[in-house]
Order: C-alpha cells, then structure tokens, then sequence
C-alpha cells in the first residue's frame, strides 16, 4: 500500500513539474525572463508558488530548466550525427558542410512541429539569447560547453591553418545567424514580397546549412589570404 502510494505521489509531482514547465514556456516566450514571475507561472500551471520553489528553486532555476528540457535533446542528436559523421569519414577531417548538418539539422527538426513550424520554440530561442550576459554565460556553461568544445575539435582538424581566434569568431557568426533565422522567421514572406514561404522550416535550414558551411570556410580562407 505504501509503495503504491508512494508512485501516485511520484507521478502527481511529475505531472506538477510538467505544467509548471509548459506554463513557464508560453510565459516567457510572450514576455521575456524578467516580465514573468514565479507566481505568474503557479497560477498558469494550476498550481501554488511553494510547488514551484519546490521544483525548481528559483526563476532562474526554472528557466535553465525550461531550456535544458527543450535543447538536451538537440544536443543528444547532434552529437549522435557528430558521431556518425566521423565514423563514415574513417578518421578523415570532416567537410565544413558536414560539421554544420550536424549542428544545425537537429534544431530545424525541433522548429518543425507536427502541424507546421513550432513558432513557439523558435521564439523562445531567440528571445533566451537577448537575456544579460551573466544569465547567458549561466545558460552557455551547462548547456552548450561541452557541445561547443567538441564541434570545436572538429572545426580545427577541419580547419588546421586557422587561428583559434578565427575559428571561434566564425562559430559565434554561425550561432547568431542560426538564432536570427529560427527567431525572424515569420519576417521572410513579407521581406520576399511573398517570393520566400516561412513555412517551410526545413528549407530554410537546409539553406542556412550551405550558407553557415561556406560562409565559414570562405571567411577563413580570406583571414589567410590577407595574412600572407
């Protein structure tokens, strides 16, 4: 008797942290981090303050919550492909454009909900990288270090004549270009003329895969050309 209460009491905080999570979602996404408060999020979740302290400690520990829950499983599926990548090239550097797949087609897949672009998602990242830079730096080390450091080893056996300098400078460029487009993308139809059709995520990532690929490689070479 006791186990079998112990599991519904289990289940029931689960399904607590669940709403609460899906509730903070839609919140900050419509608002930003710092228009929202904790209470704001119990009432939406259907739940009390204490429940939300108890779960995640503060706003700032719902809110990395909230990211880890939506990029974690990016993350795995870029790795994955990563893996699978250096395995098919037997040992061989890695092609820009196969680096960039890798990083890239996972969030795309993300953006693509069952019923069209997830218009929620790509707002939330955009609008998590417009936070102060200490709560970015917060999201950066226990989110993405460790992704960033291993594209980064593939980026120089891609790249060995450029400087760690570079390589980082073209990286950032990539990341912010992958953020603006995920974030803006509603804006394409009307900035085309109605030419360009938003709807279609997979496309645009595809595209961004070719433009981040060569962009990279392009910048590099020029780096050195002028060097010399």
């Amino acid at each position: 008797m006791m186990a079998e209460e112990l599991k519904k009491s289990a289940t029931r905080a689960a399904g607590t942290k669940a709403r609460i999570l899906t509730a903070a979602e839609h919140l900050f996404t419509a608002r930003g981090f710092a228009g929202v408060t904790m209470r704001e999020v119990a009432r939406r979740a259907a739940t009390n303050v204490a429940s939300a302290h108890y779960h995640f400690g503060s706003k700032e520990g719902l809110v990395i919550e909230m990211l880890r829950h939506r990029i974690a499983p990016i993350n795995a599926e870029r790795l994955r492909l990563l893996e699978e990548a250096k395995h098919q090239s037997g040992g061989k550097p890695l092609k820009p454009i196969v680096i960039f797949t890798a990083l890239l087609l996972p969030i795309g897949q993300a953006a693509t909900g069952s019923k069209g672009p997830d218009s929620r998602f790509m707002q939330l990242v955009g609008r998590s990288f417009t936070e102060p830079a200490s709560f970015l730096e917060k999201v950066h080390r226990r989110l993405f270090q460790e992704l960033s450091d291993i594209f980064m080893v593939e980026l120089r056996r891609s790249h060995p004549e450029a400087q760690e300098e570079d390589l980082f400078w073209n990286l950032h460029f990539v990341v912010a270009t992958m953020l603006g487009a995920l974030a803006n993308h509603r804006r394409l139809a009307p900035f085309s003329g109605g030419l360009c059709k938003d709807k279609d995520v997979a496309e645009m990532i595809q595209r961004l895969i070719v433009f981040a690929a060569g962009g990279f490689a392009t910048s590099i070479e020029n780096i050195k050309t002028r060097s010399n």
